[in-house]
């Protein structure tokens, strides 16, 4: 189903570069003030969760190359800056897609984190059958 809405690039970059909804919500949020610098308690707040469920949900989008970081504040503070064109197109069709529908696109983000606990299970059962 997830196909037949949401384009297969668009469906491979949530697979490749979207761990969770806090970080999909955080990218369209910074993408919406491109100029902004945001510290992670302004993000924080915007998407209701603690400023340390936060912390990650940044770094995460800094390594994927969505977000720019600066370090050398009193506090860390990002912004939206793709690191390529391409990447800044995958956002705005994201932005569109997930604008108009919401639940598959969340449902392919959470099949993402269901995909990762059940490989990090089987990973245990097979250490558990080498013994």
């Amino acid at each position: 189903m997830n196909d037949i809405v949401i384009p297969q690039e668009v469906a491979r970059f949530i697979l490749d570069r979207i761990d969770s909804i806090a970080q999909l919500e955080a990218v369209l949020l910074l993408r919406q003030s491109p100029d902004t610098w945001w510290e992670y308690k302004q993000v924080a707040d915007r998407l209701y969760i603690s400023e340390e469920q936060c912390a990650p949900v940044l770094d995460g989008l800094c390594r994927q190359g969505l977000l720019a970081c600066m370090r050398e504040q009193p506090k860390p503070v990002y912004r939206y800056r793709p690191d390529s064109g391409e990447l800044r197109e995958m956002v705005d069709r994201l932005a569109y897609y997930y604008s108009k529908h919401l639940v598959p696109v969340s449902n392919l983000v959470h099949a993402k984190a269901q995909m990762r606990m059940e490989q990090f299970a089987d990973a245990f059962r097979f250490l558990s059958k080498e013994k």
